[in-house]
C-alpha cells in the first residue's frame, strides 16, 4: 500500500540534496527564495552566503571540483543572471551545480504582474530561458505531484553529465505539501545504458586500433572524467601498458608519480622529449580533452582525426569514425573487459603491467569527501601530518637575494606542496607558470582552461575550502595562486572565507596589473595597470580576528625561502595571506611562448618594440 507521509517540496529537495553528499549551499539571499532558505539548517545544512551571486556561482563550482557536486541558491532575474557567467564556466567546464531559482509565485506569474527583478513585462520566463542554454536540465517546480519525480532527475542528470542543471521554485510552491515515498528509497544516480551492439562495436574499433598502433599514447584531460571515470583511465592505461600525458586539464586525474606517466602535454610549452613523443605517435588515445588553445596549446599542432581516439560524453571517435551517444564511463568499461583477451600476446608482454599490480574495477560513482580528493594514496612518511601538525618541509632552494622571477617561482613551489594538497591556480600567470611544478600524490588541481573567466579562482578556493572543511579529512590544504588583477575582480570573497573560518593559503602575485594582456596587446597601455592595493591589510577590514591569520609582504627568493620553510607558516591552521612582489613586466615563458601564438606577428612585432623602448 502506499504511503501517505508528505513533506513539504522544499524538504523534500534538501533532503536529496544532502544526499548526495554536499554539506554546505552557496548563495545569496533574496525576497523570492527566503522562505525556502528556512529549510536550509533544518536539513541539516550549512548555509555559506556569499558576498554576490557570481562568486557564489564560483564558489559553488569550487565546492563541486572537491566534493563531486554542489548546490546554489538565488532569485530569479538578478541573482540568476548575475550567476550565469559562473553557470557557463560550470557547464563549458563540466562541473556538476545543483541550481535553485527562487522565483515569485506561480500566481503572480499567471496574472503577470509587474513585479520587481523582472524586464517589466511580467514575463519571468524569458529570464529562465536566458539561463537554459549553460545547464544540462531545467524544470520548474509546478505541480506537487510530479515535484519529487523532476527533483530526482534532474540531479541525477546533473550527476551522469557533470553539468549545471537549475531548479525553479516559485514561492508559492515552496510549502506545497508532496509525497515523501521515494524518500525511502536511495536516490538512482546510475547512468543511462549505452547500446549494447554500438558500445560493443565501439570498444573493439578502440582496442583494433591500439593493437595495429606503433607508438600509442594517452593524453587525459578533466572534462567529464575528473569525477565519474578517473579509475577507468587509470586502469585501462595500466592494462595496455601505454605511456600516459596529461593536458592542462587533466592535472591532478592521474598522479605525477604513477610509472605509466610520461609528461604533460601542452603545445609548444612542452618539455621538448613530450612535445616530440606525443607528436610522433600514431595513435592519440584522447580522454576527456577539449583540445582548444589553453588546454592543448591546439594553436601550436593540430590533431589528425585519422591517428586519433577520442572519448567525452557525447563523442566517441575511433580514427574519424563516430560512435554517438555513448556514455564514456559505461564504454570505458566495456573496453576494460575487452582487453585482456583483444590484445596481443607480444604487446601484453612488452607494454603490459602484471595482473597483481591493477586495481580491480570498482564502479564509477563519485565517492564524496575522501577518494574524490585523494584516491585513497598513502602519504610517504613525514610528508604530511603527525599527531596532527604538518611538518616542515626541508627545501633545496639556494640563498639567494635576487627578486623572484615566474622561472624561479613554479619550479621551486614543488618542494614544498604536501600530498592531498587542493592547488588553485587563476587564469593568467598563475595558470601556466603552475606547469612548471610537479605535484605531488593526491593532488586536486583546480582551474579554467576553457571558459577562463578572470577572478574566477578566488571564489572557487573559498568553496574548495568549505569542500575540504566538510570532508572526512579537513586538515588537507587548500592553496591558492592568484595574480593581483584577477584578486581584484572577487576580493570581497575573502569576506566569506573569514567569516566561515576558512584556512586557505593564498598567494597573491603582485606585478601592477594583467600581464597576459600586456604579452597579447598594450604592453605599455593604461587600460593594462591597475591601482595597488595594500592587500594584506584587507583582512582587517574584511573583519579577521587578530591570531586567526597571517599576512606576509614577500620581495626577494631569500624571503620566499625562509617563509617556505617557517615551522609557523606551515604547521598554524590559520589563514595564510602572502604578497608576492614581481616585476611588472616578467612572465612564465610558457606564457610567453603561447600569447606569441594567440596573436598576430604586427602585435607580436609591437609587443616586442615597447619592451625595447623601455
Amino acid at each position: 500500500m502506499q504511503s501517505r507521509i508528505t513533506v513539504s517540496v522544499s524538504q523534500y529537495l534538501f533532503a536529496r540534496i544532502k544526499e548526495i553528499g554536499v554539506r554546505s549551499v552557496h548563495g545569496v539571499p533574496g525576497d523570492y527564495n527566503l522562505v525556502s532558505l528556512d529549510y536550509v539548517a533544518k536539513a541539516g545544512l550549512r548555509w555559506i552566503g556569499n558576498c554576490n551571486e557570481l562568486n557564489a556561482g564560483y564558489a559553488a563550482d569550487g565546492y563541486a571540483r572537491i566534493h563531486g557536486i554542489s548546490a546554489l541558491m538565488t532569485v530569479a532575474g538578478v541573482g540568476e543572471l548575475s550567476a550565469s557567467n559562473a553557470i557557463a564556466g560550470a557547464y563549458a567546464e563540466y562541473v556538476p551545480i545543483v541550481h535553485i531559482v527562487g522565483q515569485p509565485s506561480l500566481v503572480s506569474q499567471r496574472q503577470k504582474k509587474l513585479l520587481h527583478h523582472s524586464l517589466g513585462d511580467g514575463n519571468f520566463t524569458e529570464l529562465a530561458r536566458m539561463s537554459d542554454r549553460v545547464t544540462a536540465k531545467s524544470v520548474q517546480i509546478d505541480c506537487a505531484k510530479q515535484a519529487p519525480g523532476l527533483i530526482d532527475d534532474v540531479i541525477a542528470h546533473c550527476w551522469n553529465t557533470s553539468r549545471p542543471v537549475s531548479i525553479i521554485l516559485p514561492t508559492d510552491m515552496v510549502h506545497v505539501p508532496v509525497l515523501a515515498e521515494n524518500l525511502t528509497r536511495p536516490l538512482d544516480l546510475s547512468a543511462p545504458r549505452n547500446d549494447q551492439a554500438l558500445e560493443a562495436h565501439a570498444a573493439d574499433a578502440f582496442l583494433e586500433a591500439v593493437r595495429m598502433a606503433k607508438n600509442p599514447i594517452f593524453l587525459v584531460g578533466g572534462y567529464n572524467v575528473r569525477f565519474t571515470k578517473r579509475r577507468e583511465v587509470k586502469l585501462l592505461a595500466e592494462m595496455l601498458g601505454l605511456p600516459l600525458f596529461l593536458s592542462a586539464s587533466g592535472r591532478g586525474i592521474i598522479d605525477e608519480q604513477d610509472h605509466n606517466f610520461k609528461g604533460l602535454y601542452f603545445g609548444d610549452c612542452s618539455d621538448p622529449l613530450v612535445m616530440q613523443k606525443v607528436r610522433s605517435s600514431d595513435l592519440i588515445i584522447s580522454i576527456g580533452n577539449i583540445h582548444s588553445d589553453l588546454n592543448v596549446a591546439s594553436v601550436s599542432w593540430s590533431f589528425d582525426p585519422s591517428k586519433m581516439i577520442e572519448v567525452r560524453d557525447e563523442i566517441t571517435h575511433v580514427q574519424g569514425k563516430a560512435y554517438p551517444d555513448l556514455k564514456s564511463a559505461s564504454l570505458l568499461q566495456a573496453i576494460i573487459r575487452r582487453s585482456a583477451t583483444s590484445i596481443s600476446i607480444k604487446r601484453r608482454q612488452d607494454l603490459a603491467l602484471p595482473m597483481s599490480k591493477i586495481a580491480p574495477e570498482t564502479g564509477n560513482g563519485r565517492m564524496p569527501f575522501t577518494s574524490a580528493a585523494i584516491m585513497s594514496q598513502e602519504p610517504a612518511p613525514g610528508d604530511v601530518l603527525r599527531k596532527g601538525v604538518r611538518m616542515s618541509h626541508t627545501l633545496s632552494y639556494s640563498e639567494e637575494t635576487n627578486s623572484i622571477s615566474h622561472d624561479w617561482l613554479w619550479p621551486k613551489m614543488s618542494d614544498w606542496l604536501c600530498p592531498g594538497d587542493t592547488i588553485i591556480a587563476e587564469t593568467g600567470t598563475s595558470n601556466f607558470g603552475i606547469w612548471s611544478t610537479k605535484f605531488p600524490r593526491g593532488v586536486n588541481f583546480i582551474s579554467q582552461y576553457v571558459w577562463a573567466s578572470i577572478g574566477y579562482s578566488l571564489g572557487a578556493c573559498q568553496g574548495a575550502a568549505a569542500a575540504v572543511q566538510d570532508s572526512e579529512q579537513p586538515d588537507r590544504r587548500t592553496v591558492l595562486f592568484i595574480g593581483d588583477g584577477s584578486f581584484q575582480f572577487t576580493c570581497q570573497e575573502m569576506s566569506t572565507i573569514i567569516k566561515h573560518k576558512l584556512t586557505p593559503i593564498i598567494f597573491v602575485i603582485c606585478n601592477k596589473g594583467y600581464t597576459v594582456e600586456r604579452l597579447i596587446h598594450g604592453w605599455n597601455e593604461s587600460y593594462n595597470d591597475i591601482q595597488e592595493w595594500q592587500y594584506r591589510k584587507l583582512l582587517g577590514v574584511f573583519g579577521a580576528d587578530r591570531g586567526s591569520y597571517q599576512t606576509h609582504q614577500i620581495r626577494t627568493q631569500a624571503e620566499l625561502t625562509a617563509l617556505l620553510q617557517d615551522p609557523s607558516f606551515n604547521n598554524d591552521q590559520v589563514l595564510r595571506f602572502v604578497e608576492l612582489h614581481m616585476d611588472r613586466d616578467d612572465a612564465p615563458s610558457n606564457l610567453t611562448i603561447l600569447t606569441q601564438q594567440l596573436v598576430t606577428p604586427e602585435a607580436q612585432s609591437q609587443v616586442a618594440k615597447c619592451r625595447n623602448e623601455e
